[in-house]
């Protein structure tokens, strides 16, 4: 069997100092890359929060309004037509009137 030791007041721990840096040098490095991607982390919830508030707020009203002018442009083309319809409609008319005339 092994004897174990036992930690009283003058128990001491012997490391070099080559050990201690890389320790050292090793606990900075995680929790740098730790605190790195916590970082990311909170910034990409808060710009998905921040897209899916503006979604409801711009996306929604904009297709409305194109919807909307769509509309008022169909509207405005459909009368165009009847307007052509009936100019073409006036000048064979006319046409017929000097045939007759003439």
């Amino acid at each position: 069997m092994t004897k174990i030791g036992k930690f009283d007041d003058k128990s001491s721990l012997n490391i070099s100092l080559s050990y201690l840096a890389q320790i050292i040098v090793i606990s900075s490095v995680v929790v740098w890359g730790y605190a790195s991607i916590n970082e990311r982390i909170d910034t990409n919830l808060q710009e998905t929060k921040r897209l899916r508030g503006n979604q409801n707020n711009y996306l929604f009203p904009d297709i409305r309004t194109l919807e909307q002018q769509v509309i008022q442009l169909e509207k405005e083309v459909l009368i165009l037509k009847t307007e052509i319809e009936f100019y073409k409609k006036e000048i064979e008319n006319e046409e017929l009137n000097l045939k007759c005339l003439g």
